[in-house]
């Protein structure tokens, strides 16, 4: 069969790091497969904590143009892949099958690192020309909910979960299926999968029958400044950004959109959040990971933020790719750490981000680790407001299960004010506070060396001043 072949070389600059480069090229009327190869020199992996090389990643944008936002997107495979090919009904992971339609598209690539002598590349766009396929899918089919099963509701309403993870669709070991699996393992009722930069394993999962769990939407926009987690909608987010007005209209796009927002791993090698001023999100993601790889930084940016009077729930995930071991940290798994949401209603995805977007969410070390539970009973639970005298006495009440020779501390804007440790496997500690002191209470668990073990979202107290 006939084909075109477009070449592209050149080279980028120290200068150019952290942009993105659209090499253009035309899609003929009669085309039936692309594919796309791409080298560069002096290569060195991902990794933040490397330099001294270049990192490219690599994507494809199609006839609707590179506009920010409104990119015509049909795939992103970052650094993870020399090469990709879309068909009419095949492609690789992390891109989207469907036909090729004429017009300008364009090759895109993400600069992640520049070497200080420059980056030379090469890019090599090949399109198989012929008799276009009968069995014609449609372009860009609209998203079809995601499959889910019944879960059962543990004590007290509470759900456990996996709200962020990874895929053979973008730098992940797993297949979507393999995931489910895992997740059904560890004995998770909800599941997130969040490839970066791609809604592949969306459209994947839509297919699925039965998954033993509850499936959530989602994608990890992954821009040079910072990670952010999009939950509950099919749209894809675009991740170019190169200046905190861009970043803040991505997050904007899609919370008009109704989906929840997290900003995730704000740490050192996270990568961290760069754009400090940009706070549109919903969530703050305190906890990736074992607890031990740089977590306290990410607590600090949250609770820094409560000080200031803001309200954003904590949430946390394992950020699961099949990661090498770290020498004396434990070993990564879907449920490092647990999401726990107290639900209201039907047990259903959107039953669960409301709970997240309310806060009403406690995290754990692992599905069956240690686990707190803060309420003020009969008037607040974590993530809830309430309205008291300044001059009232209130109650807080933790029940700590599975937490025997750990410590429970509780946290106010000026830090820890409460002190205890944990005898038995399962104990209710009560605490009188007065409102007037305090402008949130929170709870954590650690163990005696100093490793989280679980901990709360705030209740927040207000002054009511009708009293």
């Amino acid at each position: 069969m006939p084909v075109t072949t477009f070449v592209f070389e050149g080279e980028f600059t120290p200068a150019q790091e952290k942009e993105y480069a659209h090499l253009p090229f035309d899609m003929p009327d009669d085309a039936t497969r692309l594919d796309v190869a791409y080298s560069y020199s002096n290569q060195i992996d991902s990794d933040p904590k490397l330099r001294g090389g270049n990192t490219i990643d690599l994507g494809v944008f199609d006839e609707r143009g590179i506009d920010f936002l409104t990119a015509g997107f049909r795939g992103w495979s970052g650094s993870e892949r020399h090469e990709f090919f879309i068909s009419n009904t095949q492609a690789t992971p992390g891109y989207l099958a469907g036909p090729l339609a004429p017009g300008r598209w364009h090759v895109g690539l993400g600069l992640y690192k520049i070497a200080p002598e420059g980056c030379r590349y090469r890019v090599v766009v090949t399109i198989t020309r012929g008799a276009k396929d009968n069995a014609q899918t449609q372009m860009h089919p609209r998203p079809r909910a995601l499959p889910s099963s019944p879960v059962t509701l543990r004590e007290g309403k509470w759900l456990r979960g996996e709200m962020h993870c990874h895929t053979i669709h973008s730098d992940g070991a797993s297949t979507p299926a393999e995931l489910l699996e895992a997740a059904r393992t560890r004995g998770l009722d909800f599941l997130a999968i969040t490839d970066h930069n791609s809604i592949r394993c969306q459209r994947e999962l839509e297919t699925f029958f039965e998954p033993g769990l509850v499936l959530i939407r989602g994608v990890e926009v992954t821009t040079f400044k910072g990670h952010f987690n999009v939950w509950g909608i099919p749209d894809w987010i675009d991740f170019r950004v190169t200046r905190p007005e861009e970043m803040r209209a991505a997050i904007q796009f899609a919370n008009t959109r109704g989906a929840l927002t997290s900003c995730n791993h704000p740490k050192p090698f996270g990568p961290p959040w760069d754009y400090q001023a940009v706070d549109d999100y919903h969530c703050i993601e305190v906890w990736n990971g074992p607890w031990q790889i740089n977590n306290q930084v990410s607590l600090d940016f949250w609770t820094n933020q409560l000080a200031q009077g803001k309200r954003i729930p904590a949430v946390g995930g394992s950020d699961w790719h099949n990661h090498p071991a770290v020498p004396g940290v434990p070993p990564r798994a879907l449920g490092t750490p647990t999401l726990w949401v107290q639900v209201d209603g039907t047990p259903d995805a959107d039953a669960i981000l409301r709970a997240m977007r309310a806060g009403h969410v406690a995290l754990s070390d692992e599905p069956d680790g240690a686990w707190v539970d803060l309420q003020i009973p009969s008037q607040a639970r974590a993530g809830d407001v309430l309205e008291c005298s300044p001059n009232a006495e209130l109650e807080a009440q933790v029940l700590c299960r599975r937490g025997a020779g750990n410590v429970l501390t509780l946290h106010d804007e000026n830090g820890n004010f409460f002190r205890q440790e944990i005898l038995t496997p399962e104990q209710c500690v009560t605490v009188r506070v007065r409102a007037a002191a305090h402008r949130f209470v929170r709870a954590e668990l650690r163990g005696h060396d100093n490793v989280m073990k679980a901990l709360t979202n705030p209740i927040y107290l207000r002054e009511n001043r009708n009293e």
